[in-house]
């Protein structure tokens, strides 16, 4: 009986042993399955990095907010910075070519390694940089002044030596123009105080605008004039050849010749050594040299 009841405990055991061993197995399996679906080609997926916020500083600036002084924001213009006081105009070049240009803002176009520009107080002063040019530099001694239409100079003063001028259009309260064996061209000139315009060998042309009190004294060159004229005018011919036209009506003006040996043709007639012409409030006062002088006037 002992001998029985042994053998029923061995039975048990062996059976609890069995159930362990499965239960360990299945166990393992669950252990297995779980850290399988935890992995990703054999890569470990690890958490989304939330970047740390101190609480007690302001909100980071998103990469797309406008940062001032960055592409997007309007640049000034040259007529807000080193010329917004210009009001004056001081020109000093024995060579190079000087052009005024109509454009929207004020500035000034040249090489500063052959051109001096500078302000003092309302006056803009160019002058040539270098005393005794190559050929070389005097090729790059070109002045280019954007002017807005409606920007009216105070005093200019332009002394070109042997160079040229050449404006678009030019308006000022007073002007003195002095060139030698230069050029001048105005498509249109407006000064309402006076001008003073000395040519030597060159060659001037206005194409248009109005005059006040125009003193102009033309050497051996050519002087081509077309303007409106007001106040009084003196006018001197040396030896070039001089073409004037008074716009306006001939009853605004009246014109006293003083002529030398040369020829003078008033409205298509040739007129005497001395007259006047006209009872208008304009008055202008010619004197001739040697050369040929035509005037029109209307």
């Amino acid at each position: 009986m002992n001998e029985s009841k042994n053998n029923t405990i061995k039975i048990v055991c062996a059976l609890l042993g069995v159930v362990v061993v499965a239960l360990l197995v299945v166990v393992a399996f669950l252990l297995g399955q779980r850290s399988g679906s935890g992995n990703n080609g054999g890569q470990t997926t690890l958490p989304e990095e939330v970047p740390y916020t101190d609480p007690t500083l302001p909100a980071p600036t998103s990469a797309t907010d406008a940062v001032p002084g960055e592409d997007g924001q309007e640049a000034s213009k040259p007529a807000d910075g080193p010329y917004a006081s210009v009001r004056d105009l001081d020109v000093d070049m024995t060579t190079g070519t000087l052009t005024f240009k109509a454009g929207d803002a004020f500035g000034v176009d040249y090489d500063s390694s052959v051109i001096s520009v500078t302000v003092s107080d309302e006056c803009m002063i160019i002058g040539n940089a270098v005393s005794d040019p190559t050929a070389a530099q005097r090729r790059k001694m070109d002045v280019t002044i954007t002017v807005p239409e409606s920007f009216f100079f105070g005093d200019v003063d332009l002394s070109l030596g042997a160079g040229k001028l050449n404006a678009q259009t030019l308006s000022a309260e007073t002007l003195e123009l002095e060139f030698g064996a230069g050029s001048a061209n105005f498509s249109k000139l407006t000064v309402t105080g006076s001008a003073k315009i000395q040519e030597g060998a060159g060659e001037l042309s206005i194409n248009g605008g109005s005059i006040n009190n125009l003193n102009l004294q033309c050497g051996a060159g050519a002087s081509n004039v077309s303007a409106k004229l007001t106040g009084t005018n003196n006018i001197t011919a040396a030896f070039g050849a001089v073409n004037l036209h008074f716009e306006g009506s001939e009853a605004d003006y009246t014109v006293n010749f003083q002529m030398g040996i040369g020829t003078c043709i008033y409205n298509g007639s040739k007129i005497s050594r001395s007259g006047t012409f006209g009872e208008g409030d304009t008055l202008v006062n010619i004197t001739g040299g040697f050369g040929i002088m035509h005037v029109d006037v209307g």
